[in-house]
């Protein structure tokens, strides 16, 4: 039995449109012909729910709140024919639910065959304070706006699109994008292979892709992020960021608590933390600017800079290693700080420079070859360490400017 059959009583899933009637709704139907497709386009009313429920096995569903007493709706069949009577035919084998049972609307669908020659479109309009919209398709688009409640939704493989919603989001997709405008609570998305754009959560996120980049504005509490290789870009964040991707690029700006980034082998850009930082990457480069707290970074081979600001006494300690690859490294004057900076194989005399007094620089090694290099000092008297390491490359210390 098919999972729609489990989910709506059987006698009255079977039902045709002449039984809509019956099932506390007014409709009415029409055929036209759309492209190379017909239509029978299915329109009904029912008494206004708090819980809209829709299954279908094939098409899409849109759901739209809007300010009106009673729950409006569009269903079309589409076959895909060029014979009127055929699609007729075809029609009949369309099965549809559209009716009312306690305090739940039921919406659902199951399309000829395969679905290859037809599907069933849902066009919902409810009133927008409904508390639950519930929604499946096997392998359609969803899509839903200006709904107050919450949403709970999932498609084999089609898109899934989320505007001006009230409640909490839970949306997957086997494959899709997912598209997000505005959700004033918690969201959590995921899909197996497609892009996620989000423009403002007014809770928390948990965002996925198997491989595709994700793309964010705002959070405005904590959010964690995944992709398994596609590059990540995010805005700000209220709370904490947990960022990992497989091998795409990373850039962040704004976050408030803990910035935690991890990609297998792309660039890391971040900028205006106000919480301590983690930052990995298998190989790429990373910049992390306006760092108000600490830094952990590792490359296993490209170059870190870090720029410090005034921390007013939050600064702890950091630590910055790369593997191969240069470290250039921003301090302001009035930093209390304590350096421990050192190079495993120096091939210039060189290697390590500093703008800042204080700092001693040691080598160890002939003139003409590789060499050990290091450099220690206390600034401002000393404070929590900050550790440099490159096993071949070059550090630096610039001088910030007030």
């Amino acid at each position: 039995m098919s999972v729609i059959r489990k989910q709506f009583a059987l006698p009255i899933f079977m039902l045709a449109l002449a039984g809509l009637a019956a099932a506390q709704t007014q409709s009415a139907s029409k055929v036209y012909r759309d492209g190379n497709s017909w239509v029978e386009e299915i329109t009904g009313t029912l008494p206004a729910s708090h819980l809209i429920k829709i299954h279908t096995d094939v098409g899409s569903v849109s759901v739209t709140g809007a300010q009106q007493p009673n729950i409006t709706y569009t269903i079309r069949k589409r076959i895909n024919d060029f014979s009127e009577a055929r699609a007729r035919r075809e029609f009949d084998a369309v099965k549809i639910i559209a009716r009312r049972d306690g305090d739940a609307a039921f919406f659902g669908g199951e399309g000829p065959g395969n679905g290859r020659r037809g599907s069933i479109e849902f066009n919902i309009v409810t009133p927008r304070n409904v508390d639950l919209v519930r929604a499946k398709t096997d392998g359609g688009s969803l899509q839903f706006s200006h709904l107050s409640g919450r949403v709970e939704t999932e498609s084999g493989g089609g898109s899934v699109s989320l505007d001006d919603i009230g409640g909490a989001v839970n949306g997957s997709t086997g494959g899709g994008n997912v598209t997000v405008g505005n959700v004033a609570s918690d969201l959590t998305v995921r899909t197996g292979g497609g892009r996620v754009n989000i423009n403002s959560v007014g809770g928390r996120l948990n965002a996925s892709t198997g491989g595709e980049t994700v793309r964010v504005q705002t959070v405005k509490h904590d959010a964690i992020i995944e992709t398994g290789g596609g590059n990540i870009g995010v805005q700000e964040v209220g709370g904490d960021l947990h960022a990992s991707t497989g091998g795409g690029n990373i850039e962040i700006g704004n976050v408030a608590g803990l910035m935690d980034v991890e990609t297998g082998g792309g660039s890391i850009r971040l900028s205006g933390g106000k919480g301590p930082i983690k930052a990995q990457t298998g190989s790429g480069s990373i910049h992390c600017f306006k760092v108000t707290r600490s830094v952990r970074a590792e490359t296993g081979a490209g170059p870190i800079t870090a720029e410090f600001m005034t921390m007013n006494g939050q600064f702890s300690d950091s630590t910055l290693d790369t593997g191969v690859g240069d470290i250039v490294v921003y301090l302001p004057s009035d930093l209390k700080v304590s350096i421990h900076a050192s190079i495993d194989v120096a091939t210039a005399k060189d290697a390590i420079r500093s703008d800042l007094p204080g700092i001693q620089i040691h080598s160890e090694g002939g003139d003409y070859g590789p060499r050990e290099m290091s450099a220690e000092g206390d600034l401002n008297g000393g404070g929590p360490m900050l550790k440099l390491h490159t096993s071949t490359g070059k550090i630096q210390f610039i001088a910030l400017k007030k």
